[in-house]
């Protein structure tokens, strides 16, 4: 039994915590079961801002919630020191040190900013919008590049973090909108290499596809005409980075078993690498360098427990 109860009365903004905390339908029900068991899990390691934030920013504090009970639930010791990362862990004699980040969609009023998605219908069929991929892609780099380069530099100089642990940013960008599914090649992967839209090589004469590929994308560019580096792996300023994890996981929306949608992504640059043999359950992207640079080899639900 929790000490203190995950959804009260007063003063909340965020429409999710609102619609759970009421629990009006077949949906929101369960939904609120499950955060309140996940909530009697994590409270001992909750900072004393969880309880307010998650009224006003409840997909963020929904996913470090999430991800610290996943980790307790495959049997890890957790260690959450404040401040510092939002957790870590010892596997094979080595720290790993996760910090949880969902991405916004950008400032109200700016021309980079991800639109709201909406239903489009034609008569009574629903119409699938454009995604705008390109704008949600920078938000990724965006929340990466503040994470790293301002917490992370932080608890380095503090010694919160030694320089021989590893450390992954964990994005979940469910609240992007257009985050229902992934794209080809998965987002997190052209936020950590140079990897853009998929092309095929058509035969002039029999018209047959004879090849495909992904084009070579190393930026983005803002409205503004500034450019936004992509593959922040392959940056050298960017070493202290582990690897990428990746989950579009909400309170309502969520696999059976926790975990089997994480996408996890090794950064064969780092500093310090995550052990060769740390696995999540979820996806792997196996990464192996070859003659034009790297393959990214998908392994499935291979879990170290």
């Amino acid at each position: 039994m929790a000490k203190s109860p995950l959804f009260t009365d007063g003063l909340a903004t965020d429409t999710f915590y609102i619609n759970l905390r009421s629990a009006g339908n077949e949906y929101t029900r369960p939904a609120r079961d499950r955060c309140e068991a996940l909530w009697e899990l994590f409270e001992p390691y909750a900072d004393r801002e969880f309880l307010t934030e998650i009224r006003s920013n409840f997909y963020a504090r929904y996913w470090e919630m999430y991800l610290i009970t996943y980790l307790i639930g495959e049997g890890y010791t957790v260690h959450c020191p404040k401040p510092g990362p939002d957790v870590g862990i010892e596997f094979d004699k080595r720290r790993i040190w996760f910090e949880a980040t969902s991405p916004t969609r950008g400032a109200d009023g700016t021309v980079d900013r991800v639109p709201a998605q909406k239903l489009v219908r034609r008569g009574d069929e629903p119409v699938v919008q454009d995604v705008p991929n390109e704008k949600l892609v920078l938000r990724y780099l965006n929340s990466i590049s503040t994470k790293y380069n301002e917490q992370y530099a932080s608890w380095l100089q503090r010694e919160i973090v030694g320089p021989e642990d590893a450390f992954v940013i964990a994005i979940n960008p469910r609240g992007l909108g257009f985050e229902w599914a992934d794209t080809q090649p998965p987002r997190i992967l052209q936020a950590a290499f140079t990897l853009g839209s998929p092309y095929a090589v058509i035969d002039q004469k029999t018209l047959a596809p004879v090849g495909a590929g992904y084009q070579f994308r190393d930026a983005i560019a803002k409205a503004s005409g500034a450019l936004v580096q992509t593959g922040i792996f392959q940056q050298k300023e960017y070493s202290g980075l582990s690897g990428l994890l990746c989950s579009r996981v909400d309170a309502v929306n969520q696999p059976e078993k926790m975990g089997t949608d994480f996408q996890l992504v090794p950064n064969p640059h780092a500093s310090v690498s995550l052990p060769h043999n740390f696995r999540l359950k979820g996806t792997y992207f196996r990464i192996d360098p070859n003659e034009a640079g790297y393959t990214a080899i998908p392994e499935v639900d291979a879990g170290n427990n």
